[in-house]
C-alpha cells in the first residue's frame, strides 16, 4: 500500500525566516508587545518555497498567525533580491488598506535594514480615476448632462482641486463626489483616447500604472485580476481571501442583463424626457440623424417593455408581491420567448456607426464608438441568455423590489469554474498562492482544490495560536425547533436572541442567512435589548455601520451576507456572536438546482462534495468574527439544532477550534461574569480541533 504524500513534509525549514519572526527578529522589533508565533514562520517558509520553486501553494492560517505579514515578508524579500515582481490580490478594501498603509511600511522597513529597496503600490480598477478629458467635457456640457445642483457644484470643486493634485483616485478625494456625477467624470476604457489625449501627460490613471510598472509588489483586488490588469508581466500571485475567489471568478464568466442597464443606454443616447443624450451633443450630425436616433430609442425602447414584460409574464414573475424582496424563476429552454429587442437594436446600431466618420473631434468620435458598444453588447447578451447553450450553466430570471420600483434581470452563471481556472489560473508560468483563514473542510482542502481546479502543488494547513480554550465559549442551547418548523423555530430564535443580549455585557452580532429572517427579527427585538443601541444592515454604508457598532461598546448589530466575513471588532465591543441559522444555501434557487443536476450527472454528491463544505467554510468565517486578538475573549452562540441532530452536524463543530462547551444561558452570563469562573462549564476538547496536516 503506497504511503499517502504529505505536501508540507516538501516544505523545509527556513532559518533565515525563523529569525527575522523569532524573538529578538526584526518583526519583533518593528512590532510593540509582539510575541513570536512559530504558525507564522511556517507559513513565511512555505511562501518562500513554493515562490521560489514556482509551485502553487494552498495555506491556512488561523485567526491571529499573522497571514499577511506571514506571506509578505518572503514576497518581498524575493522580488527585492531578484528584480521580481508579486501581486497581491484581496476580496476586501478593508485588507488593500491594511496592507498599504500598516504591513508593507513595516515589511519596507525591515528590508531596509538589510540593505535592500522594496518599492510596492496600490492599484485600483480604472473606473475609480478621474478622467480630466471626461472633467472637462463635462463641465462645459453640465447644463445639458445635470438636473441637481449637487452635480454640478461636484464638477466645480473638481475642476478646482484637479490641477493640483497628485492622485485622482475617489478614494482619496478630499471631498465626496455624487454617483451620477463620477459616471460622467470617470475613467472610462471605451472612451479613452490613449496618446490622442491631450492630458496623457497629467492622466491620474497613466501615472498609476506606472508607477504599479516599477513597483516590486502591487495590491490589487480579485475583481481587478480576473477583469485583466494593466501589467503585462509579473513573476507571482498571491490571493488572500481565497475562500471568495471562486464566487468572483464566476461572476466574471456569468452575464446579467437587467431590464434598467437597457433603460440607462437608451437615455445616454437620447433621453425623451429631459430631451438630453448623445443625439443632441454632437456637433455634425449626418443629415435627418438626430430624427432617425429618436425614432430608434423610441422602438427599442417599447420594445424592451414588452420583451421584459413578456418573460416575466411567460415565468410568472409579473403582478404584485410587495413582501417579497426578490422572485426568480429558473429558464429551462432555449427561446422561452420571441427576441423582439434584436432587430430594434441593430438598427440603432447601424445608425451609431453612420455618425462615426461625421464626428468633430477624438472624443466625440470615442463617445459614439463607446455607445455603439454598449449597444451591440446588449443585442449579444439577450441572444446569448433566450440560447440557453451552455449546459454547465445555470439561466434564471430575477424580480427584484425596491419599494415602488421593481428591476427585472436575465441571469446566467457557471456551476462549475474549476477546469477554466485549471486551464487560466493554474495553467500558466507562475506560481499561485492561495491562502485564506478558512479554506478546509475537516482538516482536507480536496473540496477548495475541486473547486478551484488547482491540481498538485503545495498545502499547509495551520492554526490559529489563540488560547481558544480559555478565551472562547460555544452554547448550543437546548430546545430549539428544528428550521423546517420554520414558525416556532423563528419565535424561539427570537426569544434566545432576547436572553443573549441579557446575559452578555459587550457587543453582540447577530448572523442571519436571509434578509427576510433578518427583517423580522430586528422588528421583533425592538425595546426588548435592554436599551442597547440596535443596528441593522442595510440603514448604513457597511463601514459606517461598523464604526458605529464598535463606538457604542454594547451595540447589537443584526446583519447576513458579507458581515459574516471580513469584520475586525476587537475587544469586547464584539463579545457574542450568534450564528441564528447554519449558513446552507438555499437548494431550490436555480443556480443550486441547475449544480445538482450537473453534479448528480458526473456522480457527485451534492450536499457532501458542495453544499456542506461551503456551508461549513462561511460557518468558520461566522465564528471566525470573535477571537481577534490575545486578549479578547467571548462567546459564539449556535441557534441552529442541526448541529446536534444532524449526522453532518459535528463536521461543523470540528471545524471550530476546541473551547469551552456551556450548558445553558445561566452559564453563558457566568462565563462573562467571571472568564470561566463560575457555573457549570464543560470542554469539548482539550486540543484544536483544526491541528496541521
Amino acid at each position: 500500500m503506497t504511503e499517502k504524500r504529505d505536501p508540507r513534509n516538501e516544505i523545509p525549514p527556513s532559518p533565515e525566516l525563523s529569525a527575522i519572526f523569532g524573538a529578538g527578529g526584526a518583526v519583533s522589533r518593528a512590532i510593540k508587545g509582539f510575541e513570536p508565533r512559530g504558525e507564522q514562520a511556517c507559513l513565511a517558509a512555505a511562501v518562500a518555497h513554493a515562490i521560489a520553486g514556482r509551485r502553487h501553494l494552498m495555506a491556512e492560517a488561523g485567526t491571529g498567525v499573522g497571514k499577511s505579514l506571514g506571506y509578505l515578508v518572503p514576497a518581498a524579500l524575493w522580488a527585492a533580491r531578484n528584480g521580481k515582481k508579486i501581486v497581491v490580490a484581496t476580496h476586501t478594501k478593508a485588507l488593500q488598506s491594511q496592507l498599504v498603509k500598516k504591513d508593507l511600511p513595516m515589511v519596507r522597513a525591515l528590508l531596509a535594514e538589510q540593505g535592500l529597496p522594496l518599492t510596492y503600490f496600490l492599484l485600483m480598477g480604472s473606473g475609480n480615476y478621474l478622467c480630466l478629458s471626461r472633467l472637462g467635457r463635462a463641465v462645459s456640457q453640465a447644463a445639458e448632462l445635470f438636473d441637481e445642483d449637487g452635480s454640478r457644484e461636484a464638477l466645480t470643486r473638481l475642476r478646482e482641486w484637479a490641477p493640483g493634485a497628485e492622485s485622482g483616485c475617489r478614494p482619496e478625494l478630499p471631498f465626496s463626489v455624487p454617483q451620477r456625477a463620477w459616471e460622467e467624470v470617470c475613467r472610462d476604457g471605451d472612451l479613452c483616447l490613449g496618446g490622442k489625449c491631450a492630458f496623457k501627460g497629467l492622466c491620474f490613471y497613466r501615472k498609476d500604472i506606472a508607477r504599479a510598472a516599477r513597483a516590486d509588489i502591487v495590491v490589487v483586488n480579485q475583481h481587478l485580476y480576473f477583469a485583466g490588469m494593466p501589467l503585462p508581466v509579473f513573476d507571482a500571485v498571491i490571493f488572500d481571501e481565497a475562500h471568495n475567489l471562486e464566487a468572483v471568478a464566476a461572476g466574471f464568466m456569468g452575464l446579467e442583463l437587467t431590464d434598467r442597464r437597457v433603460k440607462r443606454f437608451l437615455d445616454d443616447v437620447f433621453n425623451p424626457k429631459s430631451n438630453r443624450g448623445l443625439a443632441h451633443r454632437l456637433a455634425r450630425p449626418p443629415a435627418n440623424w438626430v430624427e432617425d436616433v429618436k425614432e430608434a430609442v423610441w422602438k427599442v425602447n417599447h420594445a424592451s417593455k414588452d420583451f421584459f414584460g413578456e418573460i416575466t409574464g411567460k415565468l410568472a414573475l409579473s403582478g404584485p408581491a410587495a413582501e417579497e424582496r426578490t422572485r426568480t424563476r429558473r429558464v429551462r429552454e432555449a427561446g422561452i420567448v420571441k427576441n423582439n429587442l434584436h432587430a430594434p437594436l441593430l438598427e440603432l446600431s447601424v445608425l451609431l456607426s453612420q455618425a462615426i466618420p461625421h464626428s468633430q473631434s477624438d472624443l466625440e468620435e470615442a463617445e459614439i464608438k463607446a455607445c455603439l458598444k454598449r449597444c451591440l453588447a446588449l443585442a449579444g447578451d439577450i441572444t446569448g441568455f433566450l440560447s440557453c447553450k451552455e449546459a454547465a450553466c445555470a439561466y434564471w430570471v430575477e424580480v427584484k423590489n425596491f419599494k415602488k420600483k421593481h428591476e427585472i434581470s436575465l441571469n446566467m452563471a457557471p456551476v462549475d469554474v474549476s477546469d477554466a481556472l485549471r486551464k487560466t489560473l493554474f495553467g500558466g508560468d507562475y506560481p499561485v498562492l492561495l491562502t485564506s483563514a478558512t479554506l478546509a473542510v475537516d482538516n482536507s482542502f480536496k473540496p477548495a482544490r475541486d473547486r478551484l481546479g488547482l491540481d498538485g502543488g503545495l498545502e499547509l494547513l495551520l492554526d490559529s495560536p489563540f488560547d481558544y480554550a480559555r478565551q472562547a465559549a460555544l452554547l448550543v442551547p437546548e430546545n430549539i425547533p428544528d428550521p423546517k418548523d420554520a414558525a416556532a423555530y423563528e419565535k424561539a430564535v427570537i426569544e434566545a436572541c432576547v436572553r443573549v443580549c441579557s446575559a452578555v455585557e459587550g457587543g453582540v452580532f447577530l448572523l442571519f442567512t436571509s434578509w427576510g429572517a433578518l427583517t423580522r427579527a430586528a422588528a421583533a427585538l425592538k425595546g426588548r435589548v435592554g436599551g442597547r443601541p440596535l443596528f441593522q444592515q442595510g440603514e448604513e454604508l457597511p463601514d459606517r455601520l461598523i464604526a458605529a457598532f464598535r463606538r457604542a461598546g454594547n451595540g447589537v448589530l443584526l446583519a447576513t451576507d458579507t458581515f459574516w466575513q471580513g469584520v475586525d471588532v476587537p475587544g469586547q465591543a464584539l463579545a457574542c456572536v450568534v450564528i441564528t441559522r447554519l449558513p446552507f444555501t438555499s437548494p431550490d434557487t436555480p443556480l443550486e438546482e441547475t449544480r445538482e443536476e450537473w453534479m448528480k450527472a458526473r456522480g457527485l454528491d451534492f450536499f457532501a462534495d458542495y453544499t456542506l463544505p461551503r456551508a461549513v467554510v462561511k460557518f468558520r468565517q461566522g465564528f471566525g468574527r470573535l477571537i481577534r486578538a490575545r486578549k479578547d475573549f467571548g462567546a459564539v452562540v449556535i441557534l441552529d439544532p442541526r448541529v446536534r441532530t444532524r449526522r453532518y452536524g459535528g463536521t461543523f463543530l470540528r471545524s471550530i477550534p476546541g473551547c469551552a462547551r456551556l450548558a445553558g444561558f445561566k452559564e453563558l452570563k457566568a462565563f462573562f461574569s467571571g472568564r470561566r469562573g463560575s457555573g457549570d462549564i464543560k470542554m469539548i476538547r482539550t486540543v484544536p480541533c483544526m491541528p496541521e496536516r
